[in-house]
């Protein structure tokens, strides 16, 4: 005799129902857990933000007591000094704020643009545009007319760039808006 094991549609529903609960008790369990665990997580990275807040607070008013500090014996202190820096002697006081003058006039001249330095020279081709010029090197100090039949425009870019008293000098000759020749200040003839 054969025997064949027949299950009801009605015991497997109940398989399956029991299956489905156990799923989703499971599944409310774990969200559960994943929140308390991201409310844990939140709360200590709040403390620890509260806690370098609070170091941030305390070094900045350390540094503004110590600005204030510096502001008030600032100028004070440089005038105490002045006295010592200035030579006594007329011509070598001559001489010290002509240095400071030339000096001076160098660091502004220097601040003029990229044209001060060499490297953005290096960059400067025949045929290049107006436009590319003015974008590599900066506003020249002067531009002027050129009487010469070939060039149109003469962008000059002069200054005293190492303190000797003595303006380097350095061109842009365009023609047609493009380069026709130039020269650098930072190349000596």
């Amino acid at each position: 005799m054969i025997f064949t094991q027949f299950t009801s549609p009605q015991i497997i529903f109940h398989k399956t129902a029991g299956n489905l609960r156990f799923s989703i008790l499971a599944s409310i369990f774990l969200f559960s857990f994943s929140q308390l665990s991201a409310k844990v997580d939140t709360a200590s990275q709040l403390e620890a933000i509260e806690k370098r807040l609070a170091a941030l607070e305390q070094e900045n008013a350390k540094l503004k007591e110590r600005i204030s500090e510096l502001e008030k014996g600032g100028a004070q202190e440089i005038a105490k000094q002045l006295p010592g820096l200035i030579p006594q002697d007329e011509t070598e006081k001559k001489e010290f704020f002509d240095k400071f003058r030339r000096e001076f006039k160098s660091s502004q001249d220097q601040a003029r643009g990229p044209w001060t330095n060499p490297e953005p020279w290096t960059k400067i081709r025949k045929r290049m545009s107006e436009y590319s010029v003015r974008e590599t090197l900066g506003r020249p100090t002067r531009m002027r007319p050129s009487v010469k039949p070939h060039v149109e425009v003469v962008y000059l870019y002069t200054g005293d760039l190492n303190s000797d008293g003595v303006d380097e000098e350095g061109y842009i000759e365009l023609k047609d808006k493009r380069v026709v020749s130039f020269k650098s200040p930072h190349t000596s003839e």
